[in-house]
């Protein structure tokens, strides 16, 4: 369990990172313009996929630890 949700860490923490810093080098090549005000569909479409990821991060651990309970 430790492991899977390790490396559920591992992934998401390296996507995140990697999103910023496409972003940050897309700001600065782009002369550094004042960001957009993020809309409202914006805010929730980000709200929905932060629990989408969230519950998948509990849900992914919780079904190998169910897996293994039963094969063992």
């Amino acid at each position: 369990m430790f492991t899977a949700i390790l490396v559920a860490l591992v992934v998401i923490l390296s996507r995140l990172l990697l999103r910023r810093r496409e972003a940050r080098e897309q700001w600065e090549a782009a002369g550094r313009p004042e960001p957009t005000p993020r809309t409202p569909e914006e805010r929730e479409r980000d709200r929905r996929t932060a629990l989408t990821w969230g519950c998948l991060v509990v849900a992914v651990p919780a079904v190998l630890m169910l897996a293994y309970a039963v094969t063992r």
